[in-house]
């Protein structure tokens, strides 16, 4: 993949179809439109770019209270995911702009033509169904059409992609997953949501319950954060090219007094050293809340179950003995 900076974006050297936005998440819905910009490109024969930012909008705008701005924003991809992802549905050039308020101060037909046409060449540009850019204060977009067509731009406007009634976006996803239903995220995704990090020591409690856990220091905290539960997962290890099944813990431990959060994650059928070594899991199913036994009795009686449920879940998922 080919990503460049407005500063070297002549070095593609070729016109092209557009389309803009964070794709964050590389969903169904922004999958769908990079369809229509390799199927616009084709019919004119231009060179499909995807514009994008380095950082979210609402990290540099913020929102907030009382005059003081809020700018943690939590992303369902880091930029490393959504180029990744991006590549693999057939997008092979991107301009990356770093975001700025003097960027977003530019009107949608500011930067449609000061940036789009001018700099970038573009004869296309495709929209997604909500896709909106420019400043609000300026807010000029409804002029785009009219623009768009003194400029012999073609504009393509794409349609909602609904899941159970749903316009897929973004958002829906984060509140999917905040929810803990990583199953109606994975559907509006097209795949698993996943988290990564390296494993560190414990206290070991899973290894004297029977089930041994690794224990994840989380790589990027940035990221979307699924609701607290006992999950269903897949692993992947690293230096491994064999995914394995697992369960996850993924918040407090109060059967043992502890309310910091942790991620857990017990591979089944695993008994080797992952100390110092980086996972990769897969979200598939969340099975249970978190919860506070009356005994470790109760507890290992409940892992045993989740264990079990969490087999019974995979092996739907993914097709018995897939893994």
């Amino acid at each position: 993949m080919n990503i460049y900076k407005i500063d070297n974006i002549s070095q593609l050297g070729h016109a092209t179809a557009v389309t803009v936005g964070m794709f964050d998440g590389v969903h169904i819905g922004h999958q769908h439109i990079l369809t229509l910009l390799r199927q616009e490109s084709e019919r004119l024969h231009l060179t499909p770019l995807v514009v994008t930012f380095d950082q979210h909008p609402r990290q540099v705008l913020g929102g907030g209270v009382g005059g003081v701005a809020i700018n943690q924003f939590y992303r369902v991809t880091t930029n490393e995911e959504r180029y990744a992802l991006l590549e693999q549905f057939g997008i092979h050039h991107v301009l990356e702009i770093h975001f700025t308020p003097e960027l977003a101060a530019l009107s949608a037909c500011q930067f449609f033509e000061q940036i789009l046409v001018q700099q970038l060449q573009a004869k296309a540009l495709v929209l997604g169904y909500d896709n909106m850019f420019g400043s609000k204060q300026h807010n000029d977009f409804d002029q785009l059409p009219a623009l768009a067509q003194t400029l012999g731009v073609s504009l393509v406007v794409d349609t909602a992609v609904q899941i159970q009634g749903i316009d897929v976006s973004s958002t829906q996803v984060r509140k999917a997953l905040k929810q803990g239903n990583v199953e109606l995220a994975a559907s509006f995704l097209g795949y698993n949501y996943n988290l990564w990090g390296l494993v560190v020591k414990g206290r070991q409690m899973g290894r004297q319950l029977g089930f041994p856990t690794a224990n994840v220091c989380l790589d990027d905290t940035t990221k979307v954060m699924p609701a607290d539960g006992v999950y269903a997962v897949i692993v992947h290890l690293q230096n491994s090219s064999n995914p394995r099944i697992g369960m996850a813990n993924f918040g407090g431990q109060p059967t043992f007094g502890l309310d910091k959060p942790v991620f857990e994650v017990n591979i089944f059928d695993f008994d080797g050293d992952l100390y110092g070594t980086t996972l990769s899991v897969e979200f598939v199913a969340r099975l249970r809340d978190v919860q506070k036994f009356g005994s470790i009795t109760e507890l290992v009686h409940q892992l045993n179950s989740d264990r079990d449920d969490a087999r019974r879940t995979l092996d739907t998922k993914t097709g018995k003995n897939a893994l």
